[in-house]
């Protein structure tokens, strides 16, 4: 038996993962991390990198380490040129990442990693039990469920018809190659689609690149307020009772579809050159003439045509792991929000040996739950009962 199973390995339960390890709460041999992939991170290094993204919206102290300013030591240490961009410092993705791999390396994450689909978790008086699906079963006395919700792309419901066509990709599939040639058409307003819309205007071989979104362009440096991350704002929200208000206080706080300045001004000057075309509005119809291209009717009377679409509309609003978590609930009765998601205690156990991670923790943690900052604070609420 295992004294602690962390399922999913991404930025929220590799974080939590190393801390567990690196404050001795747990030896290499007694803890198991689950996750779909080969390694730690690896969904967030495949999406980012095929997005061409240069460098974190978050500033240079939102990492995996403990000391906040373990990032910033190991640029100087390793020479990087131009670490850190902006105001609030925000680091280069490849220096991020490779700081990520070393710290879960040093750790000994690295050891305790197994590939897996979990598809089952059960109680019972010894502890948990978690099923993977090739029917092998792993018991723990602790469990951390730290489930992206990337897994699960949101395609919109006018695009039904053609969701299995070769033309329509979601940069969330992990296995889609980006188009080299031809007009593509990117779906999204968010830091998503504008890293993948810039990315495919760099292109010599694509011909023309389309950015579509439902609202004009929004500038946020953060995708929250900082005073998220403090009492500032926090104070005020855990003083909330009702989890339905919680929930109303997430969303409005989140700036949903946003962009930092700098990528803005980059899509401008794209657009001012010829390379980018961008249209605001809601898509209405798709469409596919008889030479196979992809025309968008939009609610204007717009007509947009392409010969592959992308999609960079973020994941599916759903419960992360709901097709085996929702057995669980019903049977041990979970206590749930009415939006559906974890109600938990302050160090985020959900029941007796199960914490919460990431999205599944943000009715406690707030606004910042899914991000880096959010993995550091679950880490830190995990580890006090630890």
């Amino acid at each position: 038996m295992y004294k602690w199973i962390v399922i999913g390995g991404g930025i929220q339960g590799s974080c939590v993962a190393s801390r567990l390890l690196e404050e001795k709460k747990v030896e290499r041999k007694d803890l198991l991390i689950i996750d779909l992939h080969k390694q730690p991170l690896e969904r967030w290094m495949t999406i980012t990198e095929k997005i061409e993204m240069e460098y974190l919206r978050s500033p240079l102290v939102h990492h995996l380490d403990t000391d906040p300013y373990s990032l910033k030591k190991y640029a100087s240490i390793h020479n990087y040129a131009l670490g850190f961009k902006g105001q609030y410092q925000r680091p280069r993705l490849d220096m991020f990442n490779q700081h990520s791999l070393d710290l879960l390396e040093e750790t000994g994450v690295m050891e305790c990693w197994l590939q897996g689909e979990v598809d089952k978790l059960s109680w019972a008086e010894q502890g948990w039990t978690v099923r993977i699906a090739d029917g092998r079963c792993f018991t723990s006395e602790r469990v951390v469920l730290a489930i992206g919700v990337n897994h699960t792309p949101y395609y919109p419901s006018w695009m039904e018809k053609y969701k299995e066509s070769p033309s329509i990709q979601h940069v969330f599939e992990m296995d889609n190659e980006l188009p080299e040639t031809g007009d593509v058409i990117v779906i999204g307003g968010g830091m998503t689609a504008a890293h993948l819309a810039y990315a495919l205007t760099q292109k010599e071989s694509i011909h023309s690149v389309t950015m579509v979104k439902r609202h004009p362009l929004r500038i946020h440096h953060f995708d929250s307020d900082p005073g998220w991350l403090g009492p500032k704002f926090l104070n005020t929200y855990h003083k909330l009772t009702s989890y339905k208000e919680r929930r109303e206080v997430i969303q409005k706080a989140r700036n949903r579809g946003s962009i930092t300045r700098d990528l803005y001004f980059k899509l401008l000057k794209q657009e001012r050159l010829g390379k980018l075309d961008i249209h605001t509005g809601c898509i209405q119809e798709i469409r596919k003439d008889m030479d196979g291209e992809m025309q968008l009717f939009m609610e204007n009377e717009e007509m947009i045509a392409g010969s592959s679409i992308l999609l960079a509309t973020g994941p599916a609003i759903a419960l992360p792991g709901k097709a085996w978590l929702d057995p669980l609930i019903d049977k041990m009765q979970l206590p749930c929000a009415p939006c559906g998601f974890p109600v938990v205690t302050k160090t985020l156990e959900w029941k007796k040996g199960l914490f919460v991670a990431g999205a599944l923790a943000e009715l406690e943690i707030g606004p910042v739950s899914r991000n880096i900052a959010g993995a550091r604070k679950a880490a830190e609420r995990i580890l006090q009962h630890a």
